[in-house]
């Protein structure tokens, strides 16, 4: 029947999705079986306007990737339809605010887009490390690659990454040497977007009084407290996540240290690490010692020619 035809499918295509996720590869293993495209390099798409990106194959992290773009598109037509706009008309707000409220949405839309589709930093398959350097590098058990010093292998991705912090899901991608510096500032857009939501939509709620030139029986007029509780219960959960993301991140950057070493070392076994000075520690992970390019998506990052990285010729 249909039924079964359909059932038959489904099962096959997750089963295709849980090994492709779950490949694991071992030392005997032929090379062209221990390196076979990732899942990162294998997924690309290509945008009307003709640019090619590239993305995560994994459908767990699509859903919370639309998970983040539903509360993000809520909360940049609500809040201004129902709050800015009519208290701007109503001259209760200047123009600064509706535009600052812009300016962040579009930055951490923005943030977000590259986040998701900038390469974390795949270690290369054929990088050939010089002698000196070779000693400190290591070779990875799962995909038999060499790798500079503080890569890890991420299962998801199925890939080593330089300096990876961790896999996030919400970005649907690794945060490594390459995009670290975006996902600190979708992390500082982020709360400040929250922050100004909540603050506009419990000012809404309890101090401003009613729009002068609003339909109450038109969308969203005529929903107007609860798409706004909607924003501060959403707020409730995702402002503290954020705090919390935006201070450890940034304590980690200033001391020099991942996610994944903190897991390794959480109570600093291997001894307390020295911090950096904030100007030191953004610049490296920025790739600019320019401060204003620091809060600037649309650029590229240009990375540290140091020692123990001369897989920069291979990029």
């Amino acid at each position: 029947t249909n039924k079964d035809g359909g059932s038959i499918i489904f099962f096959m295509f997750a089963t295709t999705v849980f090994r492709r996720r779950t490949t694991c590869f071992t030392a005997s293993d032929p090379p062209s079986a221990r390196n076979p495209p990732t899942m990162w390099e294998g997924s690309r798409v290509r945008l009307p306007c003709g640019v090619r990106v590239r993305f995560l194959y994994d459908p767990t992290g699509w859903c919370a990737l639309a998970v983040i773009l539903f509360i993000w598109a809520y909360n940049t037509v609500f809040i201004p339809s129902l709050v800015i706009l009519p208290m701007y008309h109503d001259g209760r707000l200047p123009i600064a605010t509706p535009v600052f409220y812009f300016l962040v949405s579009t930055l951490t839309l923005v943030c977000l887009f590259l986040s998701v589709t900038t390469n974390p930093g795949t270690v290369p398959q054929d990088i050939q490390p010089s002698a000196v350097e070779a000693a400190d590098w290591t070779i990875c058990k799962v995909c038999q690659r060499r790798r500079p010093p503080r890569s890890h292998h991420c299962s998801r991705c199925q890939q080593c990454v330089r300096k990876m912090d961790h896999h996030c899901p919400w970005i649907n991608n690794c945060v490594g040497e390459e995009n670290h510096w975006l996902f600190m500032q979708l992390l500082y857009y982020t709360l400040i977007l929250v922050s100004l939501s909540i603050a506009l939509a419990t000012l809404s709620l309890y101090y401003s009084p009613p729009c002068s030139y609003c339909d109450t029986e038109m969308f969203p007029f005529s929903y107007t407290r609860p798409l706004l509780w909607f924003t501060c219960g959403q707020g409730v959960f995702f402002f503290p996540v954020a705090v919390g993301l935006v201070f450890g991140q940034t304590f980690n950057i200033i001391v020099d240290r991942t996610t994944l070493e903190n897991m390794a070392d959480p109570y600093f076994r291997a001894g307390l690490p020295t911090p950096r000075a904030i100007h030191e520690a953004f610049s490296d992970i920025c790739g600019t010692k320019n401060v204003l390019c620091w809060v600037w998506p649309l650029r590229k990052r240009r990375s540290h020619a140091q020692a123990g990285y001369s897989y920069l010729r291979h990029m």
